[in-house]
């Protein structure tokens, strides 16, 4: 079971060291701190373009009916939510996951009770009914623009058969278009999901993601207090003292935490805040650039059954060369009792392993065109795994000619690992990638630049394919 999964894991590692938050909501309140006398909010932002430009911005939130605002603990419930998805390796394809209140409950550290489990059902329906409304508010990172929308955070189906504890089960959340979209384009940030949850102030736990977000990398954010306490949300407070009343206790939990190194206000109504190096030295060690090689590397991982946390994190420990280098050889290994768990200490420990590959592939199209989607030609055959000496000497040519292209830095050689040249016939290449994941991979990232390669050396028509059995 799901819960169980999770349940031993926190033996092992509590909580995954990030966790992808969607940026958007990060930076907007849309969970209320305190109690709510009406069951709407508003907050406006007026941003300044060099050119001396300025855009409005305001995002209302509101819950209609029975529901109040969320508040407190729907951000706790919202932030499992998060851990949970990380825990399942993303963003699932169809927008929707599984998952029991056993498992949300277990990741917020609290007691389990038939009324914990009413609260987080209670919580999972408050969140799916809030109603947030953009005028320019959200940043689409597809689009290039802000985006005006009105749009909830997911929709929430409630299994009607629930045991007694809630374990058994199933639910499902389906997430927003725009939420999932940020995902799709990676508008996303890494959020240290253990420090957030060993804080006790909801304002500490509120104040630390904002200001890790909009330190953008850096060791220090200014800002005016009566737009801070717009953000939080506290107040509102007419007075700039009252304003640093409130924040005072947040403020002590964040400096003694090891968060904060310090607290300034500076002119009648700024504040700066210093991030503390041991804080920004441990989340670069746990932080990825978020390249195309980590994510495939990742995608390889999870793909070969490790937990979308353990393979984020082996990917920043290990970087996404090696973790591929033994993902690829996975297949090769006989007789695994655990293969999961084979991968994991292979990277770890750093495995010999031998390179001869196996199996699987892609397309890449004619050269007036761009490269064709994952396809097999009409005729295609399944061809032999052993090499073609012919082929293979002309795929070697060809990867020469790509990495001279690509500049001495450029170490590819991992990519390409596995890879088996299979057939050449005239202008016609054939190469067999060792699995799916590696074969989309090529083809995203150096298809077009292998085609043209192909097309100088044998002439215009020429055809390269990297097929799948």
């Amino acid at each position: 079971m799901e819960g169980d999964d999770i349940e031993s894991s926190k033996q092992d590692r509590h909580h995954p060291p990030l966790v992808k938050v969607e940026s958007n909501v990060e930076e907007w309140p849309i969970f209320q701190l305190g109690r709510s006398k009406t069951n709407s909010s508003q907050v406006e932002h007026t941003i300044r373009g060099e050119d001396g430009s300025e855009l409005l911005q305001r995002l209302e939130v509101s819950a209609p009916g029975k529901y109040r605002l969320p508040g407190r603990f729907d951000y706790d419930v919202y932030s499992a939510v998060l851990e949970l998805l990380e825990i399942r390796g993303g963003m699932p394809k169809d927008g929707t996951l599984g998952f029991s209140l056993h498992e949300l409950i277990l990741i917020m550290g609290i007691e389990p009770s038939g009324r914990t489990y009413d609260e987080v059902k209670r919580s999972l329906r408050r969140i799916a009914a809030t109603v947030l409304e953009s005028d320019n508010a959200f940043w689409s990172r597809g689009q290039t623009r802000h985006i005006s929308d009105t749009f909830n955070l997911w929709n929430i189906r409630l299994d009607a058969l629930s045991d007694r504890n809630g374990s058994g089960s199933r639910h499902e959340i389906e997430f927003g278009k725009l939420f999932r979209r940020s995902f799709e384009e990676h508008y996303l940030r890494g959020l240290d999901i253990e420090f957030f949850w060993r804080l006790d102030s909801p304002v500490a736990k509120r104040l630390y993601r904002l200001v890790d977000l909009k330190r953008e990398g850096t060791a220090f954010w200014r800002t005016d207090l009566f737009d801070l306490q717009k953000s939080i949300p506290i107040g509102p407070y007419a007075y700039v003292s009252k304003i640093k009343e409130k924040l005072s206790a947040a403020h002590e939990e964040l400096v003694e935490r090891g968060f904060l190194s310090g607290v300034e206000y500076e002119d009648s109504s700024a504040v700066a805040y210093a991030v503390s190096g041991v804080f920004r030295d441990r989340r670069k060690g746990l932080e990825l650039a978020g390249t195309r090689e980590e994510i495939i590397a990742i995608k390889l991982l999870t793909e070969s059954g490790l937990r979308g946390d353990v393979a984020r994190d082996l990917v920043a420990r290990h970087g996404p060369e090696h973790c591929t280098l033994y993902a690829n050889a996975l297949p090769r290994q006989r007789d695994l009792r655990n293969p999961a768990g084979w991968l994991r200490r292979a990277i770890e420990e750093g495995y010999e392993v031998d390179p001869t590959p196996t199996q699987t592939a892609l397309d890449v199209g004619p050269p007036e065109t761009p490269p064709e989607p994952l396809a097999l030609p009409e005729d295609a055959v399944s061809p032999s795994l052993t090499p073609d000496p012919s082929a293979a000497e002309a795929w070697d040519n060809l990867l020469d000619a790509l990495h001279e292209s690509s500049g001495p830095d450029a170490n590819l050689s991992t990519w390409f690992e596995g890879f088996i040249p299979t057939s050449l016939k005239g202008d016609h290449l054939r190469v067999t990638a060792p699995n799916a994941v590696a074969a989309d991979y090529i083809r995203d990232r150096f298809g077009e630049d292998l085609l043209k390669l192909w097309c100088l050396a044998m002439g215009a028509g020429a055809r390269l394919e990297v097929e799948s059995l």
